[in-house]
């Protein structure tokens, strides 16, 4: 699982992406979790866990298990590669798969060398087909229709 600084970057700014977040036991999150107040605590990350007994729950700060999240939330959900996979439209894995081995033909150098681990290559392949939208590195841009 990726949780190096840029997959976390890429995700808080894949708003199309973290607007739709239904948090589920095992989804990883960027944040911190609603026991801890401090500040001086910095943000990690967490692995969504919802419970009966609410002193054991690993949830994010401003979310009711009941009714979602209340007001802005420091939490950045960082999908593993099946959340990913779920994000496309497909009949089979097999024609997931021929679209994203399309797709990933066509990379250029420059996009293959902003892509270090699997699920910031798969990240792409969701936000430029579903929002097409590309990361510049520092941002997710309209792609340009050429």
């Amino acid at each position: 699982m990726d949780t190096s600084k840029r997959y976390i970057s890429m995700c808080k700014k894949a708003l199309e992406m973290q607007q739709y977040w239904k948090p589920q036991n095992g989804d990883y999150f960027y944040g911190r979790p609603y026991d801890i107040d401090e500040e001086d605590v910095p943000p990690g990350i967490n692995i969504y866990f919802e419970c009966e007994d609410e002193y054991y729950c690993v949830i994010p700060r401003n979310y009711s298990i009941k009714e979602g999240f209340k007001g802005e939330s420091d939490a950045v959900f960082l999908p593993r590669l099946d959340n990913l996979y779920k994000m496309v439209l497909h009949d089979t894995p097999y024609e997931l798969m021929e679209r994203f081995c399309k797709w990933s033909a066509k990379l250029t150098i420059t996009m293959q060398e902003r892509y270090q681990t699997l699920e910031q290559l798969w990240m792409a392949f969701v936000m430029e087909t579903n929002h097409g939208l590309l990361w510049s590195g520092k941002d997710w841009v309209l792609k340009e229709n050429k």
